[in-house]
């Protein structure tokens, strides 16, 4: 497979041990949690409101998005994200400390870059890519306030958003685990992708490693410094020094890889281990 020049080719070097995967936690939607996070003696977050809880659920229900070409609804997928991050944002909800970065990055860079269809071989599959990679989270998000399924890596992070007696940093960080190791190659196993659609994928991935500081100055518009050190390796150097550029092309390759019944079960365990390994590594912030 030729992947674009100036990433690395080795799909499958240097993978981290595989460790025991976190069980999943049993976890209460919205509308039955009642605890509020307390950080340094200030309440960081009120319990919504069963119309915000409802308006939560209908946005983040991505079985009734429009049919449309893939630029508009995308567009209307990150106007639902946005929605519900402003809602979360509103209660100083730690739910929000990944939503955040993530609505950020849709609004700030990808977004823009997306409206410019000249910079892709094949828009119609960056827009789908970015569709997808939003509905992974919407799909979670979902299950979370409406007391349903939710996936385990994002009961994980959920989980941890109830605990008071964590770090927002280690709640956050459970989040971004979430969507780089496991939803990003899943995502382009959704959508069909090829080694031919590679230069588009890096198109998308390589301006989000550009734009990240964009996620600290909005976080901290929000959270102040309480994530502490998470917000240096959500940094522009933090995200380069933690080998951004790398796992792109390790997703890239596990998500091919998902779509080949000869390679998928150990593509599976290599994704799984790749969210254990950081799991446990980010545990400390």
């Amino acid at each position: 497979m030729k992947l674009r020049s100036g990433h690395a080719q080795n799909l499958r070097s240097r993978r981290p041990p595989l460790v025991h995967r976190f069980p999943r936690r049993g976890h209460a939607g919205a509308a039955r949690v009642r605890r509020t996070h307390v950080l340094g003696g200030r309440s960081l977050r009120q319990p919504l409101t069963a119309a915000e809880v409802s308006e939560i659920l209908t946005l983040s229900d991505t079985g009734t998005l429009p049919s449309d070409p893939s630029l508009p609804r995308l567009e209307t997928t990150a106007a639902r994200l946005n929605r519900i991050t402003e809602i979360l944002v509103h209660h100083k909800d730690w739910r929000a400390t990944f939503a955040l970065g993530l609505d950020t990055l849709e609004q700030a860079a990808v977004l823009p870059l997306q409206r410019t269809e000249s910079s892709f071989v094949d828009p119609d599959y960056a827009h789908r890519l970015s569709i997808e990679v939003m509905n992974q989270f919407l799909l979670n998000v979902h299950g979370e306030f409406g007391a349903g399924h939710v996936e385990p890596r994002w009961a994980r992070h959920f989980a941890l958003a109830h605990d008071c007696n964590l770090s927002l940093g280690r709640v956050a960080m459970a989040g971004y685990n979430a969507h780089f190791t496991v939803d990003m190659p899943r995502a382009v196993a959704a959508i069909g992708s090829r080694p031919d659609n590679a230069r588009d994928y890096f198109t998308v991935l390589d301006t989000i490693g550009r734009s990240t500081n964009v996620i600290v100055d909005r976080t901290k518009g929000v959270f102040g410094n309480a994530l502490g050190p998470a917000l240096d390796a959500l940094s522009g150097n933090g995200f380069a020094g933690a080998g951004f550029s790398g796992f792109n092309v390790v997703n890239f390759g596990n998500g091919l890889a998902l779509q080949n019944p000869n390679l998928r079960a150990a593509a599976e365990v290599e994704i799984g281990a790749l969210w254990s390994s950081l799991d446990l590594a980010v545990q400390a912030v």
